[in-house]
């Protein structure tokens, strides 16, 4: 169950890519004050602090992940996340450059979003909400403007 600590919900976003984590990281303050984006520079990193979390933790609202990071690439990470009985319900997005249909088969096999990185910035307030759509329908209401 996500808490609400705060007043801000989680969201844990995976990237080796500063300019992406700070596009990401911005388009989200942008949308909506009452998300905290935790920021990781691969899987390795997220995954160790998701499963690190106590139960007197966020449970995050989301997890976005790029496919190709180094250590731990983001669907090694789905894989890892949909094997871990805490995380196992928590909605997931492969938010990637990648185009391929076979990713995407992927994605849906773990149960998860897809979302193609936007070309430009502009782009990014529609992948914001298309981000968002992938979380309950309760958190999406609550952080939605």
């Amino acid at each position: 169950m996500t808490n609400l600590i705060g007043e801000k919900y989680l969201i844990v976003y995976a990237d080796d890519d500063p300019d992406d984590l700070e596009l990401v990281t911005d388009a989200f303050r942008n949308f909506t004050s009452n998300v905290r984006v935790e920021v990781f520079f691969d899987g390795v990193s997220a995954l160790s602090y998701l499963k690190n979390l106590s139960s007197l933790d966020d449970t995050p609202c989301l997890i976005i992940l790029d496919i190709n990071m180094p250590r731990m690439d983001g669907k090694e990470c789905l894989k890892k996340i949909r094997e871990t009985e805490s995380l196992i319900h928590v909605p997931v997005v492969l938010f990637t450059t990648s185009v391929s249909e076979r990713d995407k088969e992927f994605a849906s096999r773990y149960k998860a979003g897809f979302i193609s990185k936007p070309l430009s910035a502009s782009q990014m307030e529609l992948i914001t909400q298309k981000l968002v759509e992938h979380c309950t329908d309760d958190i999406r209401k609550l952080i939605s403007k």
